[in-house]
C-alpha cells in the first residue's frame, strides 16, 4: 500500500508540474460549462432572456453558425500564431542564454493559463456548434451560449495582448535570473529551516557499511523522506546516501549504503525504489545547487566572445553572492531522525568549497581579462567575508578563492589603471581583517601622462 501511495505521490508531482496540467483543467471546465449551458437551454434559458435582454440572444441559425465558425477558426489561428512566436523567441534565447533556463519560460503559469483559455474556448465553441446543427435545436437556438462564446473570443483577444507583453518581459535575462534566484533562495531557506545540525561522523568514519546499488539510471532529485525513514526504522538500520541529491547515478553503481547487512537486499531495494524520484530536468525549486549552476552558466555565457555582455555577468554574480551567503549557513550533511529521535537517514551535500570553486572557476576563466568582472568577484568575496565570522572554518576556503582570482588577474590584466582598481578592492578586503593572511596587491606601474 505504501508503494502505491508513493507512486501516486510522485505521479501527482509530475502531473502538477507539467505544462499540460492547467490547460487540461481549464479545458475540462469549459467542456462542463458548455454541457451545463446546453442543459439550461433545453429548459428555456434563452427564451426567458429574450424578453429582457434581446441583444444577447442570437435567433437565426445561419448567423449562429457563421459566428461560431469564425470564432473556432480564429482561435485556432490565434493559438498557432502565439505559440509559433513563442518557439521562435525561445530558439533565439537559447542562442544567447544557457538552454537550461529556457524550460522555466514554457512552464510559467501565466503561459499555461493563456493556452488553457485558447483550448477551452475552442472546445466550448465546438460543443455548442455541434448541438446547433443537431435536430434538438431546429426550433430554438442556444442563444445565450452563443453570446457567451462571443464574450470568450473577446477575452482571448485580450489575453493575446497580455501574452505578447508577458513573453517580451519574461524572455529578458534579468527576469530569468531573478526567477532562478528566487527559486534557489526559497529552496535554500527550506534547507536551513530543516537543518538540525545533527551529524553521524562517528558512525560514518568507524562503522561498517554495506553498499546499495542504484536500481536505475538518472538524476536522483528527491525522495519521500517520511516513507524512507519508516522503512529504515522497520529494518532498524541507517541509510546513508553517499552522493548528494541531484547527482547523476548509474544503474548497478553504489549510490547509498546501510550500516547492517540485509537478509533480502533485492526486495528491500525494490521497496526503497518506490520512494525515490528520478528527474531529467534540473529544477532549481527542488535543488538549490541547480539554481547556482544556472546562474553560473548564464554569467559564463554572457562573458563569451560571441555575446560579450558583462552587465549580465555582473548581475548574475550579485545573485550568486546572495545564494552563497545563504549556503554558508548550511552544514555539509543532513541527518533525519525517526519519531524516537534515532538517526535513520543521512544525505551528503555538496561541500561549500566545491560549490564555491565550481561557481567561480568558469567565471574566472572567461572574465579574468576584464577588470570589472575581477572587481565584481572580489566584491562577492567581500560580501561573504562580512558573514564569515560565524563560520570560521570557511576562512581558508575564501582565502584560497580570493588568491585564485588575483592570480588570474595578475596574468591577464595588463592595463596599469585596471590593476590599480583591482588593488583598491584588495585593500578593502584586507581592511576587514578577517582573512588568515592579507591578500597581495598586483604590481601596477605608475601611469605616465604626457
Amino acid at each position: 500500500m505504501n508503494k502505491i501511495l508513493a507512486r501516486f505521490g510522485f505521479l501527482y508531482q509530475y502531473i502538477v508540474s507539467s505544462i499540460g496540467f492547467l490547460p487540461t483543467v481549464i479545458s475540462v471546465f469549459f467542456s462542463l460549462l458548455a454541457f451545463f449551458l446546453l442543459y439550461l437551454e433545453r429548459h428555456g434559458l434563452s427564451e426567458r432572456l429574450l424578453d429582457n435582454l434581446p441583444f444577447m440572444i442570437i435567433t437565426r441559425g445561419s448567423t449562429a453558425n457563421m459566428i461560431l465558425s469564425t470564432i473556432s477558426t480564429g482561435i485556432i489561428s490565434l493559438t498557432v500564431f502565439s505559440f509559433s512566436m513563442l518557439m521562435i523567441v525561445l530558439s533565439q534565447a537559447t542562442a544567447n542564454f544557457t538552454p537550461r533556463v529556457i524550460p522555466g519560460i514554457i512552464t510559467r503559469k501565466s503561459n499555461q493559463v493563456v493556452l488553457g483559455l485558447y483550448l477551452g474556448t475552442l472546445i466550448y465553441t465546438l460543443i455548442i456548434m455541434v448541438n446547433i446543427r443537431s435536430e434538438s435545436y431546429s426550433e430554438s437556438l442556444p442563444g445565450f451560449a452563443i453570446f457567451l462564446a462571443m464574450c470568450l473570443a473577446i477575452v482571448c483577444l485580450a489575453f493575446f495582448v497580455y501574452f505578447i507583453q508577458g513573453i517580451s518581459q519574461n524572455i529578458q535575462i534579468e527576469t530569468l535570473m531573478e526567477d532562478i534566484y528566487e527559486q534557489a533562495a526559497a529552496s535554500l531557506k527550506r534547507e536551513i529551516e530543516e537543518d538540525t545540525k545533527a551529524q553521524l561522523e562517528t558512525i560514518v568514519a568507524h562503522g561498517t557499511w554495506y553498499p546499495i546499488l542504484s536500481p536505475q539510471t538518472g538524476y536522483l532529485q528527491s525522495i519521500d523522506t517520511q516513507a524512507v525513514t519508516r522503512l529504515c526504522r522497520k529494518h532498524n538500520l541507517v541509510l546513508d546516501f553517499v552522493q548528494p541529491l541531484g547527482n547523476f547515478v548509474l544503474q548497478g553503481v553504489p549510490f547509498a549504503r546501510v550500516n547492517r547487512p540485509l537478509p533480502d537486499s533485492v526486495a528491500w531495494v525494490k521497496e526503497l525504489q518506490a520512494h525515490l524520484n528520478f528527474y531529467r530536468e534540473e529544477r532549481s525549486d527542488l535543488n538549490y545547487f541547480f539554481g547556482i549552476k544556472h546562474l553560473t552558466e548564464s554569467a559564463s555565457k554572457a562573458l563569451s566572445p560571441g555575446i560579450n555582455d558583462p552587465g549580465t555577468a555582473k548581475k548574475a554574480i550579485d545573485y550568486l553572492s546572495a545564494l552563497l551567503a545563504l549556503r554558508m549557513q548550511l552544514t555539509d550533511e543532513k541527518v533525519i531522525c525517526d519519531e524516537n529521535g534515532e538517526a535513520r537517514l543521512r544525505f551528503a551535500k555538496d561541500k561549500f568549497d566545491e560549490i564555491l570553486h565550481q561557481t567561480l572557476a568558469p567565471i574566472r576563466l572567461y572574465g579574468k581579462s576584464s577588470s570589472t568582472i575581477v572587481v565584481q568577484l572580489l566584491q562577492l568575496m567581500r560580501s561573504l567575508l562580512y558573514q564569515v565570522e560565524a563560520y570560521p572554518h570557511l576562512l581558508p576556503v575564501l582565502q584560497r578563492q580570493a588568491m585564485l582570482i588575483l592570480f588570474d588577474a595578475d596574468q591577464e590584466v595588463c592595463n596599469p589603471g585596471d590593476r590599480e582598481k583591482i588593488n583598491e578592492s584588495v585593500k578593502t578586503l584586507n581592511q576587514l581583517e578577517v582573512l588568515p593572511e592579507p591578500l597581495p596587491h598586483l604590481k601596477a606601474p605608475s601611469l605616465i601622462l604626457a
